[in-house]
């Protein structure tokens, strides 16, 4: 339609023909606007093919990105899932660890407690043996330091 206002200022339709230049035939109004329609037309018609042309770019272009994105989902699912196994063996190790840990701290427990009990025992033994003996212990047979001694190696016989 533009072309046709653009000519229409041209062209009067009270004049039967219009000449171009020196040399050229006459024109008519109504072959020239015919003309003016069809280049419209044509335009009009190409516009179409360029638009469905552009379409089926972007539904391609489109499909494209759906695989792509498609393709990464399934990339970041698989991640997911070796992350996830990870994590798993992870949590496992840990309670391990958890478990052992409680073990060691308990054991080390014992042996604090062992190890009180036998320097109690060493410190006894020691006080016992710097105490002046009474008569009747000395005579009757009775001496720490021995009894210290047996006692220590039954101690240290049941820690091994």
């Amino acid at each position: 339609m533009s072309v046709l206002l653009d000519l229409d200022f041209l062209l009067d339709e009270s004049e039967p023909a219009l000449t171009r230049g020196n040399n050229t035939p006459p024109v008519r109004v109504a072959e020239t606007r015919r003309l003016a329609v069809s280049v419209e037309e044509e335009r009009r018609r190409l516009r179409i093919i360029s638009n469905r042309e552009s379409a089926r770019r972007s539904r391609i272009r489109r499909r494209r990105q759906l695989e792509g994105l498609r393709s990464e989902a399934d990339r970041l699912r698989a991640q997911n899932r070796a992350a996830a196994g990870r994590l798993g063996h992870v949590n496992r190790s840990v309670l391990l660890f958890h478990r052992d840990n409680e073990r060691l701290r308990s054991e080390s427990a014992a042996l604090r407690r062992s190890l009180a009990e036998i320097r109690r025992l060493v410190l006894l033994c020691w006080w016992l043996r710097r105490l002046p003996l009474p008569s009747a212990a000395v005579g009757g047979g009775y001496l720490p330091g021995k009894e210290c001694r047996k006692r220590m190696g039954a101690e240290n016989s049941s820690l091994s």
